[in-house]
């Protein structure tokens, strides 16, 4: 015979593992050891869920700097709106037609409130 039947290397791995852990508990107990091991890398299984964790928040942050691109450019168009409004306000409200349309609004205003009469004829 060649010998004991050669076992499964995870079975092996496992007695292994378990013997370093009853050891260290062992010493621990007795305190000959101050403090156990530190925790090693992160389960396989913790791992993925970190990875899946980042690949998703990556994911949100490519879509929220997309949307916040569309906000910065509806942003500048509402500005460049609000300018060309403030340079429109500035030409109606110069000169004597300013001055006319600024006299009328507070006759119409005094009269009866914001009803404008019929159209004019012209």
């Amino acid at each position: 015979m060649s010998g004991p039947p050669k076992e499964d290397p995870r079975v092996e791995e496992l007695l292994r593992v378990n013997a370093e852990l009853a050891a260290e508990v062992r010493n621990l107990t007795l305190g000959y050891a101050d403090a156990p091991r530190p925790a090693g890398m992160p389960t396989t299984r913790r791992l993925g869920r970190l990875i899946e964790e980042r690949d998703r928040l990556q994911a949100e942050l490519e879509q929220a700097r997309a949307e916040l691109g569309q906000v910065q450019a509806h942003r500048a168009g509402l500005q460049a709106q609000n300018q060309e409004m403030a340079l429109e306000i500035a030409r109606l409200s110069a000169g004597i037609s300013g001055f006319l349309r600024r006299a009328r609004g507070k006759l119409v205003s005094r009269a009866g409130g914001g009803a404008a009469p019929g159209p004019r004829g012209r």
